[in-house]
């Protein structure tokens, strides 16, 4: 079985799990990339592309000042198409409610989160264009982009906090724990989430936590 067919099958695996009520998922997940190896890819996720095919690559670097220091996770190839996506999707959690967010940097680029990853054609996308600061939530179904909803977020450090608060059809955009724009997913769904970009530009990130509502997973 190919590598893309394991990682899809494994989203598969994951719903399936939530919705039978397994009790296998903690109630927070964090990532800080500082015990990855530089110049590597990170640990623990699994590195795809959704929407259109376009090579994609992640590495730990340095920084002068992350959140938390010393390295950053940085999605480094820069001539990618606009409806491509490139994704480090979190492994062994899902959840369908609650919270998952990620520092990111200013830069050319936009960057993100992906929640309730159920399958390829499936997800949530919010993406930051991190220069502009224009926010943009979509739901994919079948491949089909919908907006659900989108904001302007002032990018006044380098790293700011973006984060989505989920909760059944319920979806909460905030930067910097102050809340961009509210939104209504209208067929919530339990799957995996990551970080993302899409387009041209390099994208950075640290610090990535998934935090469970109480009871979330264990229903």
């Amino acid at each position: 079985m190919s590598g893309p067919a394991r990682f899809w099958l494994t989203c598969v695996f994951f719903a399936a799990t939530f919705l039978l009520g397994t009790t296998l998922f903690a109630e927070k997940i964090r990532n800080h990339f500082d015990a990855d190896t530089m110049g590597r890819p990170p640990g623990f996720f699994d590195l795809v592309v959704l929407g259109v095919p376009s090579p994609a690559r992640w590495l730990i670097l340095s920084d002068p000042n992350p959140p938390s220091a010393p390295n950053r996770l940085a999605q480094v190839e820069k001539n990618r198409p606009a409806d491509s996506i490139a994704a480090a999707i979190r492994r062994n959690y899902a959840f369908a409610d609650g919270t998952v967010s990620a520092f990111i940097r200013q830069g050319p680029g936009r960057a993100g989160l992906l929640l309730r990853v159920a399958a390829e054609k499936d997800f949530l996308a919010l993406l930051v264009d991190t220069a502009s600061g224009d926010a943009v939530l979509s739901s994919y179904r079948g491949g089909k982009p919908t907006e659900l909803g989108r904001g302007h977020a002032t990018l006044a450090r380098n790293w700011e906090k973006l984060s989505v608060t989920a909760s059944g059809p319920r979806v909460s955009v905030f930067l910097d724990d102050q809340k961009l724009f509210d939104a209504t997913d209208p067929m919530p769904l339990s799957g995996r989430t990551g970080l993302a970009t899409a387009g041209p530009g390099e994208a950075s990130f640290d610090e990535f936590v998934l935090e469970f509502e109480p009871g979330d997973g264990k229903r």
